[in-house]
């Protein structure tokens, strides 16, 4: 797992390992806290964004360890914006999957402002919207806390 941060972004290359999924979110969770957002906005956030990658790694890759799946998120005043982005092989509903499963879109859309999902030949884009509440945390949205500015684990 790589990845960068530049401020107020925060950029992840994962590998289609579901062992690493556990890793990205206390790293975007030690992120976004250090970023002064909200708890209560955190673990949404983690949710729809773990659901994001881990359908990357399953239905884009299949889990071939060679795949790269890119976790891009940028806070943006008072909203996240997150990307999950993969370059494998795009598979749309086909209505025939367990009934146990395949609830991932609508739980990204019911914790998230926006959830949108493109899927191309050339692999599928999450796009994730989160409009930040700002309450309870004694810290003003958007502005970091001093360790904000290290890239965390």
């Amino acid at each position: 797992m790589t990845g960068t941060t530049s401020g107020r972004v925060l950029t992840i290359d994962l590998p289609a390992d579901p062992g690493r999924l556990a890793p990205t979110r206390e790293r975007l969770r030690g992120w976004l806290r250090g970023q002064g957002v909200d708890e209560w906005d955190v673990e949404t956030v983690l949710i729809a964004a773990g659901e994001a990658c881990a359908n990357a790694i399953e239905h884009g890759y299949r889990f071939a360890a060679e795949g790269i799946t890119t976790l891009r998120v940028e806070l943006r005043d008072d909203r996240l914006e997150i990307e999950v982005r993969d370059q494998g092989g795009w598979r749309p509903a086909d209505g025939d999957d367990d009934c146990d499963r395949g609830r991932g879109r609508l739980i990204m859309s019911r914790v998230m402002d926006e959830a949108t999902i493109v899927g191309t030949a050339e692999g599928t884009c999450v796009r994730l919207v989160k409009r930040l509440t700002g309450a309870g945390t004694g810290v003003a949205v958007g502005k970091p806390t001093p360790a904000a500015t290290e890239d965390q684990l």
